[in-house]
């Protein structure tokens, strides 16, 4: 494979990546904002009563609460760079696409819980290795 590099002029894209220092504050700060958006995503779709009765629903609020879990567990003991990226990368919007009407409500939570997973997945700037 190194010959294609070498034809191609490409880099080495199978050296390693540089270690990553943890901030352990600053992620543990993340992983509660994600921990409290879960739950507030939760007990806001547990309050939509028409939609309560869906079994795919429920799951995803089972889902929701796991990974909250999750969260805690890694908050309150240690955590890898690769446990964080685990977690982030299980984070699912409630809905894809065009959220129906009576689930409007949970768009703005939405946002915020995408928005909370994607911060979990970058390299912090008190990460960076000089």
């Amino acid at each position: 494979m190194s010959w294609l590099r070498k034809v191609f002029g490409g880099k080495d894209d199978l050296a390693p990546a540089a270690p990553v220092s943890l901030d352990i504050e600053q992620r543990r700060a993340q992983l509660l904002e994600l921990e409290r958006v879960l739950d507030r995503l939760v007990e806001l779709m547990k309050s939509n009563e028409q939609r309560m009765s869906n079994p795919a629903w429920r799951e995803r609020m089972a889902e929701y609460r796991r990974l909250s879990g999750e969260s805690y567990r890694l908050r309150s003991g240690g955590f890898t760079r690769e446990q964080i990226l685990d977690l982030a990368f299980e984070i699912r919007p409630v809905f894809t696409g065009e959220l129906p009407d009576d689930v409007r409500a949970v768009e703005p939570l939405q946002a915020e819980l995408l928005t909370a997973a994607e911060a979990l997945q970058g390299v912090l700037p008190s990460e960076r290795s000089s």
